[in-house]
């Protein structure tokens, strides 16, 4: 029963994040050291798109990228900072996942101890914890849907309008995308 105790949400959180800094450098090395490649190969096209908007180019200069505008200027910081920068953001995103899961279960009713055998099988599935870490960016799809999910639960729909009013139309209309 003590061991129960020790597992706590944040206690899964820092575990799972460590779990993932520790496969993004792992994956850093196995990229400049193996022959397969660990990073997914759309996480090139979003840094190339990333890079071309750094030096004040267009995301679409290459007919690869068919993505939004807003994931490449999410991406920029790895032009300026690390070019790993976007797997720990499509990570943080996955810790969110497990977050809001745990949320949306609480909001729900549903038992503490089932909320984070929830959480736990969300953040240590392997499928899951791969997909950030590699670079794809479905866990801000993930992220977004439950955060929308969580604002309708709780009656406060308005905030998901005023997401896109206030970020997302200006990013839009800076790069051309409307």
């Amino acid at each position: 029963m003590a061991y129960a105790a020790a597992v706590t949400l944040r206690r899964v959180v820092l575990v799972s994040a460590a779990l993932r800094l520790a496969l993004v450098v792992f994956g850093e090395w196995q990229d400049a050291h193996l022959e397969v490649r660990y990073t997914d190969v759309d996480y090139l096209v979003f840094s190339d798109a990333a890079a071309s908007l750094a030096t004040g180019g267009s995301p679409f200069a290459r007919a690869t990228y068919r993505y939004s505008p807003i994931l490449a200027f999410l991406l920029v910081p790895n032009s300026l900072l690390h070019a790993a920068w976007g797997k720990l953001l499509f990570s943080a995103a996955d810790l969110l996942v497990g977050l809001f899961i745990n949320t949306i279960l609480e909001l729900r009713g549903i038992p503490e101890k089932m909320r984070m055998w929830s959480v736990v099988a969300w953040l240590f599935n392997p499928f899951t914890f791969t997909i950030g870490t590699r670079g794809n960016c479905e866990p801000i799809v993930c992220a977004v849907i439950l955060w929308i999910l969580i604002c309708l639960m709780k009656g406060v729909s308005s905030e998901s309008l005023m997401l896109f009013v206030q970020l997302l139309l200006p990013l839009l209309s800076c790069y051309g995308g409307m």
